[in-house]
């Protein structure tokens, strides 16, 4: 297993997961913030993912039942959301 700092790529990944990132953003968290090479996260996914196919199912399954939400969202502000009584 390769090794980063303190942390193991697995014990990233796993951190990753605990944040609700699908393969892709994970893949790309990791290069960016760790410098992991991109082929070592997915060389070390693959391999999480035989060990635990019932837990990815319910995972994938999971994060793709959530609803989508845009980045740029924006709530009104909780009192211009009530209707004005005359």
């Amino acid at each position: 297993m390769v090794k980063c700092a303190n942390f193991s790529v697995q014990n990233l990944i796993e951190r990753c997961l605990l944040l609700g990132m699908d393969k892709d953003q994970c893949v790309k968290a990791l290069a960016t913030h760790a410098t992991i090479p991109p082929l070592v996260t997915l060389t070390v996914w693959r391999e999480l993912l035989k060990e635990n196919k019932d837990f990815f199912q319910v995972y994938f399954n999971n994060i793709s039942s959530r609803p989508f939400l845009s980045r740029h969202y924006q709530r009104e502000p909780r009192f211009a959301r009530r209707k004005q009584w005359k």
